[in-house]
């Protein structure tokens, strides 16, 4: 779907500008993002070629959206996926579309739909609607660009996470949650940093993170390397694994030892959301 912003042009050119644009290919819509009261106008240009509008009053712009009357919306049904799942899905799915293209997502679990939708502004998606069908729970999804989906509440654009851990192989529920949120926020396009200190190190040594095993996941070292091949950066702190006699050598790979500069510098960015577990 073709998107355009031509902010500054008045009715009737903006109507002039769409038609012409739809009279090239009017088979895919079009969204259209304007000055307030440009888009006089465009429900007849809609009209004209078949197309369905839907317009959206912002602070200071209109979105026009015009798309086929016809069109029907994918449906997916995540019910049964364990969390990280249903975001990973949401995240592939919304990869694979263009700007105006919408989904459904289906879960029998309302909480599962809720952490969807506070996940989409930060992935390119916009909640246009929410609610029951039966016994299920659903959400709609439209396609757009980051930069529209997001609205700044701060000065600061917090991209990255920081996953602490301070816990070892002992804690599996911990060393479970340390690389299912590392995997989350990798869906969610955030980068993706782990600084394993105190006993967390030992999950870095070799063999180790390989007898732990939780029965709705993989073996914790299977999801330590899907985290780092997905380009998460795992460090570990260098004075706990003296103290354990633990090596740059007897590390798993994708895991490297870094000092405290390391990790201050990580903890004062504030472009970082910090997690400890």
């Amino acid at each position: 779907m073709k998107t355009i912003k031509a902010l500054g042009i008045k009715a009737p050119n903006a109507a002039i500008l769409v038609e012409n644009i739809l009279k090239q290919d009017s088979t895919s819509g079009i969204i259209i993002t304007l000055s307030p009261g440009s888009e006089e106008g465009l429900e007849n240009i809609a009209t004209k070629y078949g197309l369905g509008i839907e317009v959206e009053n912002k602070k200071e712009e209109v979105v026009v959206r015009m798309v086929r009357n016809s069109r029907e919306m994918e449906e997916l049904d995540v019910t049964g996926q364990t969390c990280p799942g249903p975001i990973i899905i949401a995240s592939d799915k919304l990869g694979s579309m263009e700007n105006g293209d919408r989904v459904k997502l289906k879960n029998n679990n309302l909480e599962t739909i809720e952490d969807i939708a506070i996940a989409m502004p930060e992935m390119g998606g916009k909640v246009l609607d929410q609610g029951t069908d039966g016994e299920n729970h659903y959400l709609v999804i439209e396609k757009v660009d980051k930069k529209d989906s997001k609205e700044t509440k701060s000065s600061v654009n917090r991209d990255k996470v920081l996953v602490v851990q301070s816990n070892g192989i002992g804690n599996a529920e911990r060393a479970y949650a340390t690389f299912i949120f590392a995997k989350a926020a990798l869906s969610m396009g955030k980068k993706v940093s782990i600084f394993l200190l105190m006993d967390g190190v030992s999950m870095a040594r070799k063999g180790n993170a390989a007898t732990v095993k939780h029965p709705a996941f993989d073996r914790l070292d299977y999801m330590m390397m899907e985290a780092v091949d997905g380009g998460a950066t795992i460090y570990v702190c260098e004075l706990s694994a003296n103290f354990r006699g633990i090596k740059q050598k007897d590390l798993e790979d994708g895991c490297k030892l870094a000092g405290a500069a390391t990790y201050v510098t990580l903890l004062s960015d504030p472009t970082y959301a910090v997690v400890n577990f």
